[in-house]
């Protein structure tokens, strides 16, 4: 996956619409815990993927797409981040709305647009996935 190149000194917000809203996955992912609070990013829905156990984003005029921002993500976080993430992802920078109305600059993981196919017609839960297929996600992701 091509991600823009991160550095130790690099401390960005990342917004988490999937699996990375659980904080076991996040520490699986980057080693951390992480500060987060609720965010959502308005003109983005959020799909489950054909064949996978987490969800993608795109861009869609007037859905909203709850989730979490962390704050503080380091150069060696950010690049755990990216390398986790499927080759049919980029980055993006993106403003989300906290629930007190602040807004913030984050990154975050978007589908590629080659990639829409994948997109299938029903929305994703998180409650379903911990149900479902978390423990297995997790060990497979250790």
């Amino acid at each position: 996956m091509s991600m823009p190149s991160a550095t130790n000194t690099l401390m960005v917000n990342v917004f988490a619409y999937g699996t990375l809203q659980l904080p076991e996955v996040m520490l699986a992912v980057t080693g951390r815990k992480l500060r987060s609070q609720a965010a959502r990013l308005k003109n983005f829905a959020r799909y489950r993927l054909h064949g996978k156990s987490f969800p993608g984003i795109r861009p869609e005029f007037g859905a909203t797409v709850g989730g979490l921002v962390y704050s503080g993500i380091d150069g060696q976080s950010l690049a755990s981040l990216d390398a986790f993430e499927d080759v049919f992802y980029h980055r993006e920078t993106v403003r989300v709305i906290t629930p007190d109305g602040m807004a913030w600059e984050a990154e975050t993981y978007v589908i590629n647009e080659d990639s829409h196919g994948l997109l299938l017609p029903e929305a994703w839960s998180l409650e379903d996935f911990e149900f479902d297929q978390l423990s297995s996600f997790l060990l497979r992701h250790e």
